[in-house]
């Protein structure tokens, strides 16, 4: 099964891009880092990491060179797979630990390659929404912003776990929304970084909670 499970799940990804309709706000406060062509730290929800990764691809179409960083479990080699079927690069590694073979790696790919690394913050185990030092170690490190991203869709079916995992259904209508980036500077205290790490739960909890209301619009 896990040998077909990849060609499944690309199926189902590719199914939804052809047949969902996406709305995405806040895409304007990228410009001048895709302009500049430089790298950023996309951050998101683990149980909305279905139409977060289908904005990397967006982000990919626009010329951003994108990863993303997935757990080196089982679940995560499926993942890998599937990934690379779809044309994005992936990093192993878990975010919810900074063990220094993997921040290294990230570091480098960010730095040196000025890639984009997009990261589910709270995973792979949570606790859910709420969002782990990693990804502020890495824009200390690295100079590259964090971007809180949230999304939601009108048709989905839930999965019993940890994060309460939503699977999108085709030609389901996504709302995808951008938060304000978050810049880290090099020398800021370990008081400074827990705010941050603050700031991003805060804003990825409210942008996810915005993007539901948009249905309640009917927008």
């Amino acid at each position: 099964m896990n040998t077909l499970a990849p060609t499944l799940i690309y199926i189902y990804v590719t199914l939804l891009r052809k047949t969902c309709k996406v709305h995405i706000t806040g895409i304007e406060q990228l410009q001048t880092y895709i302009d500049a062509q430089q790298a950023m730290l996309p951050c998101y929800w683990h149980q909305q990491m279905t139409f977060a990764i289908d904005f990397l691809l967006r982000l990919s179409q626009q010329g951003v060179q994108a990863s993303v960083l997935v757990s080196p479990s089982k679940d995560g080699d499926i993942g890998t797979a599937v990934l690379k079927k779809l044309g994005v690069g992936v990093l192993r590694g878990s975010a919810n630990r900074t063990g220094a073979l993997a921040l290294r790696d990230v570091y480098l790919t960010v730095s040196k390659e000025k890639c984009s690394v997009g990261a589910a913050v709270d995973g792979s185990s949570g606790p859910a929404r709420k969002a782990k030092v990693g990804a502020v170690t890495l824009a200390q490190l690295s100079g590259a912003p964090i971007i809180p991203i949230a999304n939601a869709c009108n048709r989905k079916v839930y999965l019993n776990g940890w994060d309460n995992f939503f699977l999108p259904l085709p030609f389901s209508t996504v709302h995808i929304l951008i938060g304000q980036p978050i810049e880290v500077g090099k020398r800021v205290s370990i008081e400074q970084i827990t705010e941050f790490q603050q700031q991003l739960t805060d804003q990825l909890n409210q942008l996810s909670i915005k993007a539901e209301q948009l249905f309640d619009c009917n927008l």
